[in-house]
């Protein structure tokens, strides 16, 4: 089965800022991972526990859309049973199905 975790690659451009991206391992070797295009301060991602961290309302916003991200993503690849679809799909399937969290204004 495969798994899914969130990681943050932090900018080569902006110091002090990072990318979370979403990695899919699949088998042994094979891994494929995407942008999240969510964008944060590299000092608020907390590495353990692979979120951010924070009471504000960003920090809310971001976890709630990682979290909920990573469910849609184990979703499609539980729903796979007979595990046809490659990362390529799973990834094209979460881009369509993908609800983004607003903030405010």
């Amino acid at each position: 089965m495969p798994t899914v975790v969130a990681r943050l690659e932090p900018s080569k451009k902006n110091a002090g800022r990072g990318t979370v991206y979403y990695r899919i391992y699949k088998g042994h070797n094979r891994r494929m991972e995407f942008s999240s295009r969510l964008h944060i301060s590299v000092i608020s991602w907390d590495e353990t526990k692979r979120t951010v961290k924070g009471d504000n309302p960003e920090a809310c916003r971001f976890r709630t859309q990682i979290r909920t991200d990573l469910e849609l993503l184990r979703k499609i690849i539980t729903e796979d049973d007979a595990g046809l679809l490659t990362m390529g799909d799973i990834i094209h399937i979460f881009k369509r199905q993908r609800t983004v969290f607003h903030h405010p204004k």
